[in-house]
């Protein structure tokens, strides 16, 4: 319930707002209230008054800062005499300022047919909260961390107030307005609300540390060697609540041992006011790696002869990068439900960043450390595992009937509803670039009129107004999205950027985190999806370093060259990224380039299919290992095996009985085909493959001598991987003269007949 405020207005003025579910609203649902105003005398109609609703969001920040202050003072000396000396003294002093994060005008009514005593009117509204606004947050000096058995508790950070330290804030207040002309003044009430920036996105951002090097120092000038070691972080952005999963890997070639390895979360917050600043640095998790053998101290000459191997360094980056791959030493830490979210805004900054630090046994001895940047939000689950992420954000129109009064509201006697107002979050004002900045001496009020800006120009489609509007947005990624829907700014902007100008758009975002989605989102666009590997390249030279790998990885799928101009991204990229990305980049042109031509490697080296296609055939023995060696090893001619036999000639199999009987009547007798077996074999030659005499076929009805078809060719004659002569077995006899030893059409051996005849 809002603050009664009394004034001049003969009447109170109060604010109800629905309550908000436990985490608080969350960024694009809809807030529902009422304004109430119950007159305590009858107004006359011609009196205007304006009832107002507004929802504003600000960032607040007092910083606190001492200072050197000079002064003069006059004492009289032991000689009798009046001295003016200057002296210094150290004083305390204080800056404030503030800026709009959000702001939202709802106008309720313009009661002009005057108001009857006693008679409550209610104005229901309905607004849409913005999906890019920042969550709620206080920070202050002085707000000490305390660990008790490996928990984190806060101890009155988040007490909203002044005593006498410094602080900031983003908050949210509802604002309600009923103003007058002439003898009434203005009455005002306010509600505050808890907001939740919107839920992260559920797909991962993972980030692979490149493996650093550290020389290991004994009293800070005797050299023990050196550690190299890296990690893996599966998210780098992850919810209040939630855990981030680290994979550590270390190569010890110290004569120093590990003692201990911690990874933490380390939160900072920054405030800014009249160019001075304070800063609250805490440690909000912490978590410890499980010891193993690569962590032991080495000899000297083990040393030695490391240090002398120029191939080390390699394999030590192939064992990191295999390490963390396959996670043998993991750890997890959790990012409390009680601490700030990440956030960049014109007076508040808070970052988050995990540090993993090596410990050396023994004192005086340097401990190396490496910090990763991460994102602290919302959770993705948050609104619930059916609908990760989305806010129902849809736009209701206004009734036309007036709502029907509540019982509650029947209690306070007459009750009068104007129809609801529904504000979607189009009508916001996000952001901007003034700051209203107080000294020491002047007061900050709130007592004058709430001054919404106006809703923001249409800007034409340029890239300088883009790059102008990511200076000051709430959301980079959200101006983006924005610009990409309307047709001119893709046809004039985005569809016609080169390398440099893509480079410089990511270069605006000040926000780290958005640079990747706002590089996916316009990638698509770039000259009608015609995205080159120099894009990659120029985005890849602007982004910090810890985001590359993953800039790469993102930006790859949607290239077209990628294949022809790969190594132009490899040779922008470290050894440790190249190893990082190699693989994505060898599956996206595998992906593209589809999948392979002809049948797979090694289909014909084992014989036929599984589907035994002549084991009921010729006797055992003839065809039913597969061929020789060498004959099909290398794959038939291009298109044999894929047209398969002319339609007939082996689904319907043999004529009956000729395998049985023997060939018909004649066909033996005389001979192959002019140029194939014309000339035969003298007799009984037939067994070494030259095919019989002219004329000499077998009886009819007897089939071959025994031992002939069965025993196949002559060791080596087909075994030597020549095959039969030029056109035999490749141009096949025609339909029906398999049985005369022409061997069978085109493709028609190689597939064989279907299954059992």
């Amino acid at each position: 319930m809002g603050n009664v405020v009394a004034g001049k207005f003969p009447g109170t003025v109060r604010l109800q707002v629905d309550p908000p579910p436990a985490e608080g609203y969350i960024a694009g649902q809809k807030i529902r209230g009422a304004v109430y105003c119950t007159s305590t005398k009858s107004l006359d109609a011609g009196v205007p008054l304006n009832v107002d609703a507004f929802l504003v969001g600000k960032e607040r920040s007092l910083v606190k800062y001492e200072e050197i202050e000079y002064y003069y003072e006059s004492f009289i000396n032991a000689e009798g005499r009046r001295v003016r000396e200057q002296r210094a003294r150290t004083v305390t002093r204080y800056r404030y300022a503030e800026r709009n994060v959000v702001a939202m005008a709802i106008h309720l009514a313009d009661i002009s047919t005057g108001v009857k005593q006693g008679v409550q009117y209610k104005f229901p509204f309905q607004v849409t909260l913005p999906q890019d606004l920042p969550s709620s947050m206080h920070c202050q000096e002085h707000s000490h961390v305390y660990r008790n058995y490996g928990h984190y508790d806060y101890r009155d950070w988040a007490q909203i107030g002044y005593d006498g330290n410094g602080y900031c804030s983003v908050s949210y207040d509802i604002h309600a307005e009923l103003k007058g002309k002439g003898l009434f003044s203005t009455q005002r009430t306010n509600q505050g609300i808890k907001v939740l920036a919107a839920p992260l996105p559920e797909q991962a951002l993972p980030h692979y540390v490149p493996p650093v090097s550290r020389d290991i120092n004994f009293c800070c000038c005797f050299d023990k060697g050196k550690i190299t070691f890296g990690a893996k972080i599966d998210d780098t952005r992850i919810g209040q609540g939630e855990n981030a999963s680290i994979d550590f890997a270390v190569r010890n070639q110290s004569e120093v041992r590990i003692e201990r390895v911690e990874a933490s979360i380390v939160e900072h917050c920054t405030w800014y006011a009249g160019g001075r600043q304070n800063d609250v640095i805490r440690e909000i998790s912490k978590a410890m790696f499980r010891p193993n053998p690569r962590w032991d101290a080495v000899t000297k000459s083990t040393r030695a002869t490391l240090e002398g191997d120029h191939d080390e360094y390699n394999r030590t980056l192939r064992m990191i990068h295999d390490a963390v791959e396959v996670g043998d030493n993991s750890s997890y830490v959790n990012a409390p439900l009680q601490c700030l979210q990440t956030y960049q805004g014109a007076l508040v900054t808070t970052r988050h960043r995990i540090k993993i630090k090596v410990h050396m046994d023994g004192f005086f001895v340097n401990a190396p450390e490496v910090n990763i940047p991460m994102r602290i939000g919302t959770r993705h689950d948050i609104l619930g595992k059916d609908k990760p992420g989305k806010i129902d954000v849809s736009f209701t129109e206004v009734p036309n009937e007036l709502e029907k009064p509540t019982p509650e509201d029947e209690e306070d006697g007459d009750i009068v509803i104007a129809p609801g107002v529904f504000v979607g979050e189009s009508q916001a004002v996000l952001g901007g670039k003034d700051i209203k900045q107080v000294k020491e001496d002047e007061k900050m009020s709130d007592d004058g009129d709430i001054v919404i800006p106006p809703l923001q120009e249409v800007l034409d489609p340029t890239l300088d107004n883009l790059i102008y509007e990511l200076k000051f947005a709430v959301s980079p990624a959200s101006i983006v999205r924005h610009y990409l829907s309307l047709l001119e700014w893709r046809e004039k902007v985005f569809s016609v950027l080169a390398p440099p100008q893509y480079a410089h758009i990511l270069k605006s975002c000040e926000i780290e985190f958005d640079q990747p989605e706002i590089a996916t989102a316009i990638a698509p666009v770039i000259r009608n999806g015609n995205f080159t590997c120099d894009y990659v390249i120029a985005a890849v030279g602007v982004v910090n370093d810890w985001l590359r790998i993953s800039m790469v990885q993102k930006l790859i799928p949607f290239t077209t060259d990628l294949a022809q101009n790969k190594q132009k991204i490899k040779n922008k990229l470290t050894e440790w990224e190249n190893v990082c990305t190699e693989k994505d980049i060898q599956n996206e042109i595998n992906r593209q380039q589809g999948p392979p031509q002809g049948p797979p490697q090694g289909q014909f080296n084992q014989g036929p299919p599984p589907q035994v296609q002549f084991n009921e055939g010729p006797p055992p023995g003839q065809f039913n290992q597969g061929p020789p060696q060498g004959q099909f090893n290398q794959g038939p001619p291009q298109g044999q095996y894929n047209q398969g036999p002319p339609q007939g000639q082996f689904n319907q199999g043999p004529p009956q009985g000729q395998y049985n009987q023997g060939p018909p009547q004649g066909q033996y007798n005389q001979g192959p085909p002019q140029g194939q077996f014309n000339q035969g074999p003298p007799p009984g030659q037939f067994n070494q493959g030259q095919g019989p005499p002219q004329g000499q076929g077998p009886p009819q009805g007897q089939g071959p001598p025994q031992g002939q078809y069965n025993q196949g060719p002559p060791q080596g004659q087909f075994n030597q991987g020549q095959g039969p002569p030029q056109g035999q077995y490749n141009q096949g006899p025609p339909q029906g003269q398999f049985n005369q030893g022409q061997g069978p059409p085109q493709g028609q051996y190689n597939q064989g007949p279907p299954q059992g005849q």
